[in-house]
C-alpha cells in the first residue's frame, strides 16, 4: 500500500504593490478580498477554494494535510485564522504548520526576528526555532490540534530548519523539494532524497517528483502535472514498493486571475485534474491510502535507501504541453 500525502499549502497574499519588500500601507486593515480569493476561491461561477476541496476529499473518502500559514493573522486578525482552522478540522482534515517569512515585515513580536527575509534558511538556528514556536503558538491559539509537521514557505529550508522543527517537538518536515534544490531549498544532502529519511531529529518527507524529459525534474504539484503524468507516477511508485508519495497543491490552485480589480475565475483545467485525481485515488484503495502526519506512527516508516527516480511517459508530457498551449489560447 502506497501512502499518498495530499498536502495543501494554505496561505494568503496581500494585494499591495511591492509587497513584501515594501511593507503594507498603515491604513490597510481589510483583507477580506485576499481571503475570499486565496482561501475560499470565490468566483462568479461558485467557490473553488478550501470548502470545495474539502467537500471533494470527503465525498471520495480521502484525507489531506493543510499546511496552514499563520503569521498573516498578526496583521489580518486572529479570527480569520481561527475560522480557517475550524473549517479544516471540523470537516475531518488535518492542519499542520507552514511559514512564509515575508509576513515578518508586518509583525511586531519581540520573540521573533523583526526584519523580513525571503526564506527560512536565511535565519539562524535560534531564529528559526523561535519562528516555528511562534507559528505553533498561533495555530494552537486558533484551535489547531496534533501539530506534528512543518513545511517552509517556498520550500526555503536548510538543515537548521529541521533542527528547529525537532527543538519544537515536531516529528516531520516536508520542505525538501528536489526541483528547488540549490535555489529556494537549501537542505544539503549527499544524494537526492526520494523517500522519507530521518535527518536532524525529524523525518523528512520529500515532495515527490518525476523526470519528464532527460535531465529535468518535475514535482508532483497539481498545477504542474497532467493527470496522466500524476497517475503514472503514483502507479510506478506503488509498483516499486515506495512507502510514501507527497503531492502538493494550494488553497487557491483551482482559481485564476487573482487580483483586486476583477473577480477570480475558475481554473477549469486544475479543477478537472483535482476531480480526476480524487476519483482515481478513491477508485484504487487496494493500492493507495491517503495518509496524514498526525496519525502516522514513526515506527512504521522504513528507511528505503535505494529507490529509483520515477519517469514520465513521453505522450503524457506532450499532452501537458498541449493543455498549456490550449489554456493560453482560451
Amino acid at each position: 500500500m502506497l501512502n499518498v500525502f495530499l498536502t495543501v499549502d494554505t496561505e494568503i497574499w496581500p494585494y499591495s504593490d511591492g509587497w513584501p519588500v515594501r511593507a503594507l500601507p498603515a491604513n490597510k486593515t481589510q483583507f477580506e478580498a485576499e481571503i475570499a480569493a486565496c482561501i475560499y476561491g470565490k468566483t462568479a461561477a461558485g467557490d473553488f477554494g478550501l470548502p470545495y476541496q474539502i467537500e471533494q476529499l470527503n465525498q471520495h473518502g480521502l484525507k489531506a494535510t493543510f499546511f496552514l500559514e499563520p503569521l498573516f493573522a498578526d496583521r489580518a486578525g486572529n479570527q480569520h485564522l481561527a475560522d480557517i482552522v475550524n473549517l479544516i478540522q471540523h470537516n475531518g482534515q488535518e492542519v499542520q504548520l507552514h511559514l512564509h517569512t515575508e509576513w515578518l515585515s508586518e509583525i511586531h513580536d519581540p520573540t521573533i526576528p523583526t526584519h523580513f527575509k525571503q526564506y527560512m534558511h536565511q535565519f539562524t538556528l535560534d531564529e528559526q526555532t523561535a519562528l516555528i514556536a511562534k507559528g505553533m503558538r498561533s495555530l494552537q491559539a486558533a484551535g489547531a490540534v496534533d501539530l506534528r509537521a512543518f513545511r517552509a514557505g517556498s520550500y526555503g529550508a536548510n538543515r537548521d530548519t529541521l533542527r528547529a522543527a525537532a527543538k519544537n517537538g515536531l516529528s516531520f518536515d516536508s520542505s525538501y523539494n528536489p526541483c528547488y534544490l540549490e535555489k529556494d531549498c537549501q537542505i544539503d544532502l549527499n544524494q537526492t532524497l526520494l523517500q522519507p529519511s530521518r535527518i536532524e531529529g525529524v523525518w523528512e518527507f520529500p515532495v515527490s517528483f518525476f523526470q519528464d524529459y532527460p535531465g529535468h525534474k518535475r514535482h508532483a504539484q497539481l498545477a504542474a502535472c497532467s493527470f496522466n503524468e500524476m497517475k503514472t507516477a503514483l502507479l510506478d511508485a506503488w509498483q516499486a514498493g515506495w512507502f510514501s508519495f507527497v503531492i502538493v497543491l494550494h488553497g487557491f490552485e483551482l482559481v485564476k486571475n487573482r487580483n483586486p480589480d476583477t473577480p477570480c475565475l475558475p481554473d477549469k483545467r486544475n479543477i478537472d485534474r483535482f476531480q480526476r485525481l480524487c476519483g482515481f485515488l478513491a477508485g484504487h484503495t487496494d493500492k493507495f491510502c491517503t495518509a496524514t502526519f498526525s496519525t502516522l506512527d514513526t515506527s512504521t516508516i522504513p528507511e528505503i535507501k535505494e529507490a529509483e527516480m520515477l519517469r514520465s511517459r513521453i505522450r503524457h508530457t506532450a499532452w501537458r504541453y498541449a493543455e498549456q498551449a490550449l489554456a493560453r489560447i482560451a
